[in-house]
Formats: structure tokens, sequence, C-alpha cells
């Protein structure tokens, strides 16, 4: 293998190594988050399997969210848009 192709291999294992660090961290803080509330509803009456059924469903929820807010981002455009032609309709 030559050095261009080593120094290539090496920076896609870096940007992958940088990307699931991030991930990890993002995971890291539902976790924390769910721990948290956890310990504030039910103080130390819970187990790992709990914190990771609960982090799982505020990541699915957050991804639930995030969905619904794309949708109705599209819909007021499209809205914007027909108005748009509308009024140029009317005033053309």
């Amino acid at each position: 293998m030559d050095l261009l192709n080593i120094y290539d291999n090496m920076q896609k294992e870096a940007a992958l190594t940088s990307e699931n660090r991030e991930k990890v961290e993002i995971l890291a803080k539902y976790a924390s988050l769910a721990e948290e509330l956890l310990n504030d509803k039910y103080g130390d009456d819970y187990n790992e399997g709990d914190v990771t059924k609960l982090a799982s469903y505020l990541i699915d929820n957050d991804i639930a969210v995030h969905e619904a807010q794309e949708k109705v981002a599209e819909y007021v455009e499209a809205g914007t848009v027909m108005a748009r032609a509308f009024i140029n309709e009317v005033n053309g």
C-alpha cells in the first residue's frame, strides 16, 4: 500500500471514530436524563434496564417530535407558496 492510501484510510478511521464519539455522547446524555428522571420519581428504586428503556423512549419521542416539526414546516412552506400563487392570480 502506498502512503496516500494509508493516509486516506487513517482519515476515514478518524472520521468514524469522531462520529462514534458523538453518538456515544448523545446516548450518554439521554441515559443521564433518564437516570435523573427515574431518580426524581422513584429514588433508588430502579435498575439499569429501566434507565435503558426510558432513554430509548426519550430518543423515540424526540425523533417523532422532530419528524412532526419537519412536516409542519413543509406544510407551512407549501401553504405560503399556494397563498402567493393565489395572490398573484387575483392581482394579475
